[in-house]
């Protein structure tokens, strides 16, 4: 049964998102996954290969009268982006499909000030783009990773803040709200990238919202099927709705991290105490289990090595992981998903002591597991270096808008 209509820069997208996914496919099988006739694939392939997007590559038949021809990502498309974490910026260039030309890293000093972040994100755009047009290479998207951001209000909202910034702020909370985590200007930013890129594409987004964007629409990420909850568990605790690809962003991001479990609990970089991020970040973690964070960051997936998990320092942690569940399910009561998706440190635990995130869930009414409940998928602690996780969201914004200049597009296929 064949989709039903949609937009040539809906089809597009379908497309592109399949051939990063499986890093190419003959065409009866591109046609089959993106729900599209054969006479409409070779009219959108026709288009996409004109722009330079995919190319097609003679392979091996894989069979006795099978197709020869592979479609792949085309090699010229590149990307950029920039990537804040919690001690140093990165920033780089690299192929639609994944892999970088070139990437620099800069140190964050701790504490810094918004004129020091500045510079420092200066030094990063400029040395971007000189090293673009030495080697001839104008990126086709922007992106930047940024902890803790906020996306800009639409224009009626933005009027609002400035007629009565009381009223509404509480009509969009966050709106308009200083960034709690990074004291960065991200119009400052923004113009600066606009004006050393001119009319290349830019998005911004928080470090949640890259991060699901590797995962979950990355290379080797199969087909969603429903909508997914997605959390990162590093320095910071970010979440995002991550649905399939849709009219609407099909990644939003979620303040799960700053869901306040105790008001009389530890201190929170937001300012507040008793966050979700103030039990279960690395930070609290490293201090739970003796180590420095730098460390246990290191050590990835393997860092149950570095603490000696004693009875007490395991029940420590179930009870972490069990707020985690509680917080999950609670979200869960308002937006029901088909899957939850934990990336950072929890993976590395043994599955008996990671149930207690389903324990946890399962105290909320309707938030538990079990059957017709989310399934849980755990990813490793293992992040890449930045900006990798930019350049994959890059990529996703690139390929949503079906590698057009806009992102509407009313024709359909």
């Amino acid at each position: 049964m064949l989709h039903p209509p949609r937009t040539r820069r809906q089809t597009r997208a379908a497309i592109l998102g399949r051939l990063l996914a499986e890093e190419g496919l003959f065409r009866p099988m591109l046609a089959r996954e993106c729900q599209v006739t054969e006479g409409s694939l070779s009219r959108i392939l026709a288009e996409l290969r004109a722009e330079g997007l995919v190319e097609e590559l003679r392979r091996p038949v894989p069979y006795p009268g099978g197709p020869s021809t592979l479609v792949a990502l085309g090699k010229n498309p590149r990307v950029a982006a920039l990537e804040f974490v919690h001690d140093r910026l990165g920033f780089g260039l690299g192929p639609l499909g994944g892999g970088t030309d070139m990437a620099g890293r800069l140190p964050l000093p701790p504490a810094a000030t918004p004129a020091a972040l500045e510079a420092i994100a200066a030094e990063a755009v400029d040395s971007l783009a000189a090293w673009c047009a030495r080697a001839g290479l104008r990126p086709w998207q922007v992106a930047v990773s940024i902890p803790g951001h906020v996306a800009a209000p639409p224009a009626a909202l933005a009027a609002a803040l400035a007629a009565a910034p009381a009223a509404a702020m509480a009509a969009s909370p966050g709106a308009g709200r200083p960034n709690p985590i990074l004291p960065l200007d991200p119009a400052r930013l923004e113009a600066r990238l606009r004006r050393a890129f001119p009319g290349v594409p830019l998005v911004l987004a928080n470090t949640a919202t890259a991060l699901a964007a590797m995962h979950l629409h990355g290379p080797g990420a199969p087909p969603l099927r429903g909508r997914h909850l997605f959390l990162a568990f590093g320095h910071g605790v970010g979440g995002a709705w991550v649905d399939p690809v849709t009219d609407r962003d099909p990644i939003r991001p979620i303040e799960i991290g700053h869901v306040v479990l105790d008001p009389q609990g530890p201190a929170c970089r937001c300012g507040h105490r008793g966050c979700l991020e103030a039990v279960a970040s690395t930070v609290a973690l490293a201090g739970l289990c003796g180590v420095a964070e730098a460390e246990l960051v290191a050590a990835g997936a393997e860092w149950p090595r570095l603490a000696r998990l004693t009875p007490r320092r395991e029940a420590a942690l179930r009870g972490v992981l069990g707020a985690i569940g509680l917080v999950l399910g609670n979200a869960l009561n308002l937006q029901p998903v088909a899957r939850v998706v934990l990336c950072g440190w929890p993976a590395a635990l043994p599955p008996p002591l990671r149930a207690a995130v389903a324990e946890g869930m399962a105290r909320s009414l309707f938030g538990g597991g079990g059957p017709g409940g989310p399934d849980l998928l755990f990813l490793p602690a293992a992040p890449p270096a930045p900006p990798a996780a930019a350049l994959a969201l890059a990529a996703h914004a690139l390929i949503r808008r079906g590698g057009l200049a806009a992102l509407e597009e009313p024709a359909l296929s």
